[in-house]
């Protein structure tokens, strides 16, 4: 009987184990999706006046749901946009936006707390946090168009190793009798498996 238990509490406590390992590890993935989301949208880092924020809810179920991730990443990507439309907006109307929270929550909700003010003009916090934005789009632009450029180089380069060069080096009497023999070292080099990226025809 004391077996037994013995097997049991040892079974109880490796589950526990176990149970406690995935929460880590999911935890860290959790952290993982979070800081990917923060490095692409600029908008998740909040300024004094304008920020843009995920629930807790909404990560985990992004992270594990296709449709959920595109949804999220699409409205992220165009919340910098909702914001300006509101400031814009606000102006027209002789007001001024002073602060603004969008909060993108489970079930595919959306939150947005607006003050606004009288008087008109921009709030110079908020206009300092979208052009940020801005530049961090831009930024991160150019470095896709540098990567790109990059992988197209080494794909050149290794396309250039992969084809097969030779030298030829032609005597004859004449500009014709060289021509016959470049016509010939031709059809002979086609038909040769060269195993270098050198091949030396003497004439």
């Amino acid at each position: 009987m004391q077996v037994t238990n013995a097997y049991s509490s040892a079974e109880v406590k490796t589950q526990e184990m176990v149970a406690e390992a995935n929460s880590r590890e999911k935890t860290k993935n959790e952290k993982e999706y979070a800081n990917y989301l923060m490095e692409k949208y600029a908008c998740l880092t909040p300024g004094k006046n304008a920020s843009v924020s995920i629930t807790s809810g909404l990560l985990r179920k992004a992270m594990n749901d296709e449709e959920t991730s595109e949804w999220l990443e699409r409205e992220l990507s165009k919340a910098p946009d909702y914001i300006k439309e509101a400031q814009q907006s606000a102006l027209a109307r002789g007001s001024t936006l002073k602060f603004v929270s969008i909060e993108f929550g489970e079930e595919y909700s959306t939150m947005c707390v607006c003050t606004v003010t009288d008087g008109g003009g921009k709030d110079p916090d908020i206009e300092k946090w979208l052009e940020r934005i801005k530049e961090k789009k831009a930024e991160k632009k150019e470095n896709e168009k540098k990567l790109e450029h990059k992988k197209l180089e080494e794909k050149a380069i290794e396309k250039a190793d992969k084809d097969v060069s030779y030298q030829m080096v032609l005597k004859g009497k004449d500009l014709e009798s060289l021509t016959n023999q470049f016509s010939l070292k031709l059809s002979m080099a086609a038909s040769e498996q060269f195993t270098s990226g050198y091949f030396d025809i003497k004439g």
